[in-house]
C-alpha cells in the first residue's frame, strides 16, 4: 500500500505542485463531504504510515510532506465551508446503464471552463503560499521581540549588579585606605601627626603611648609570620610538583595513554602502514609471547606496520621485522597521535544519528544523505549554547526532531576511523561550513547532504 500511494503521488501531483483540493481529499482517502474530525482520524491513519522515523529504509518525506498539505488545504476547506463541485459519486447500477430514459443520479456539470478551473487552482495555490509566508514572517517577528525584550532584561539587571558591586568596591577601598593609615601612622618619626589622629570613643581611657609603642611590635611579627608561611607553602608546592612529573613520567612509559578498550578485528584496512607503540612493548620472533624477545620499545615509537594476522602484527622497526601484540600498537603516527589528542585504541564508531552533546527541543530537521563515507553535522549557536553533533552514516538518511530554537551555523565533517578520544576523524578528515547562518523555529525544515 505504501509504494502504491507514492506511485499515485508521483502521477498525480508531477514537479511538487498540487492540481485542485479535490486531488487532496482523493490523497487522504475520504469523501468530499467528511467532517473534520473524519479528516483528521484519516490524516493521523496515514501519517503513522508514512512517517519518516517510522520508514528508516525508504525515503517517505516527500509523500509525508504531501499528506501535510493535502491536510491543511482540506481542513481550510471544511472551515470555510467551501464545497467541491467538479466531482460527485457515481454508481453503476441497472438503471443506469440499460435505460436511456431513466433517473440518472449523476446530474451535476460544471459550468466553469479548464482555463477558469485552472486559474482558480493557481489563484487558490497562490494565496495559501502567501498565507504560509506571512505566518512564517510573523512567527519570526514575535521570536525577535521576545529576543529583544529579554536582551533589554538582562541589560538593566546587569547594569544594576555592576552598580552594586562598584559601590561596594568602593566602600571596601575606603575602609582598606583607612585602616593602611591607621597601622602606619605609628611608624612615623613625627609623632606629633600621631596624636593629632582620630581616636575612637572605647580607648578614650587607654594610654595612646603605650600602645603607640606595643602595635608596631605586634604588625611586625605578624607579617614575618606571613611571609615564612607562605615562603614555606611556595617551596613545598614546588617540591611536590616535581616528584609528581617525575612519577608521571616514569610510569607513563609502563602504563598505557588510552583508557578505550582494545577491540580484535577493528578496522583492519588501517592496521597495514605507519603505526605506533602505546606503552613499552617487547618485539617478537613469532606470534607468542613465550618466543625470543628481540627488543623492546618504548612508549610512543614509530614502526611500520606489514601484516596482520589475528591480534598479531608484523612490524619493522629501526630495521628488525618481528611480531607485536596488537592490543599495544595504535593507529597512525605518534606525531599525529599527540597534536589531535587521539591517542590510544579508537573504540566503536557511534550508532546513525546518535547525539554527541546535548540537546532538548521540539524543531524539526529531515537529513537527506547522499554522503558515500561517513559524516558528523555539527550545530555551532549564535546563542551561547553548547555546541552539538549528530553522527551519520554513508548514504543513510535520519530525521531530527530535538533541534532547540535559535540560530546556527552547521559544521559538516567527513571521514573515516572514528577516534572517540578525540572526537574527530582519523584520516581523510575534511570540515566545512554549509550553512551559515541558519534559523529554527516551529517549521520543519530539510537539508540536503551530496558530494
Amino acid at each position: 500500500m505504501r509504494y502504491c500511494l507514492y506511485f499515485f503521488l508521483s502521477i498525480m501531483v508531477p514537479n511538487q505542485h498540487r492540481m485542485s483540493l479535490l486531488d487532496d481529499y482523493q490523497l487522504l482517502e475520504i469523501p468530499t463531504n467528511a467532517t473534520e474530525q473524519e479528516a483528521k482520524v484519516a490524516f493521523r491513519k496515514l501519517a503513522r504510515r508514512y512517517h519518516p522515523d517510522k520508514n528508516p529504509n525508504h525515503d517517505t518525506t516527500e509523500v509525508f510532506q504531501r499528506l501535510q498539505a493535502a491536510y491543511e488545504n482540506v481542513q481550510g476547506a471544511i472551515r470555510l465551508g467551501d464545497q467541491v463541485v467538479d466531482w460527485q459519486p457515481f454508481t453503476f447500477t441497472q438503471e443506469n446503464t440499460h435505460s436511456s430514459g431513466a433517473k440518472n443520479r449523476y446530474q451535476h456539470f460544471s459550468s466553469a471552463s479548464d482555463k477558469q478551473q485552472a486559474a482558480f487552482v493557481k489563484e487558490r495555490q497562490r494565496a495559501y503560499e502567501e498565507m504560509k509566508r506571512n505566518n512564517a514572517q510573523h512567527e519570526k517577528t514575535r521570536e525577535e521581540a521576545i529576543k529583544s525584550a529579554r536582551n533589554a532584561l538582562n541589560e538593566k539587571r546587569v547594569k544594576a549588579l555592576y552598580e552594586k558591586a562598584f559601590k561596594a568596591s568602593a566602600g571596601s577601598q575606603q575602609d582598606s585606605s583607612f585602616d593602611s593609615q591607621r597601622h602606619t601612622e605609628p611608624f612615623e618619626p613625627d609623632h606629633a601627626t600621631a596624636t593629632t589622629s582620630s581616636i575612637p570613643p572605647y580607648q578614650t581611657f587607654v594610654d595612646q603611648s603605650d600602645q603607640n609603642q606595643r602595635t608596631p611590635f605586634r604588625l611586625n611579627a605578624a607579617k614575618a609570620a606571613f611571609r615564612v608561611t607562605t615562603y614555606l607553602a611556595c617551596f613545598a608546592a614546588g617540591v611536590y610538583a616535581t616528584l609528581h612529573w617525575q612519577s608521571s613520567t616514569n610510569s607513563a612509559q609502563t602504563q598505557p595513554l588510552s583508557s578505550i578498550p582494545y577491540i580484535s578485528g577493528l578496522y583492519p584496512q588501517y592496521r597495514v602502514g605507519a603505526a605506533y607503540t602505546l606503552n613499552i612493548t617487547n618485539l617478537y620472533a613469532e606470534p607468542d609471547t613465550q618466543s625470543t624477545s628481540l627488543q623492546t620499545m618504548p612508549a610512543l615509537s614509530e614502526l611500520e606496520s606489514i601484516q596482520l594476522q589475528g591480534d598479531w602484527l608484523t612490524v619493522r622497526y629501526q630495521g628488525i621485522n618481528g611480531w607485536v601484540q596488537a592490543k599495544y600498537i595504535g593507529y597512525g603516527t605518534a606525531n599525529q597521535a599527540q597534536k589531535t589528542g587521539c591517542i590510544g585504541q579508537p573504540g566503536l564508531a557511534p550508532k546513525h544519528g546518535a547525539l554527541l552533546g546535548d540537546a532538548q527541543g521540539n524543531s524539526r530537521l529531515r537529513i537527506l544523505n547522499q554522503l558515500p563515507q561517513h559524516s558528523k553535522l555539527t550545530f555551532e549557536s549564535y546563542d551561547g549554547r553548547a555546541p552539538f553533533s549528530i553522527y551519520l552514516y554513508a548514504k543513510q538518511a535520519y530525521a531530527a526532531n530535538y533541534i532547540p530554537r535559535g540560530n546556527y551555523r552547521l559544521v559538516l565533517e567527513t571521514g573515516s576511523l572514528y577516534h572517540q578520544a578525540c572526537n574527530q576523524f582519523l584520516f581523510n578528515d575534511t570540515t566545512q561550513v554549509i550553512l551559515d547562518p541558519v534559523d529554527f523555529a516551529s517549521t520543519e525544515q530539510t537539508l540536503t547532504l551530496t558530494p
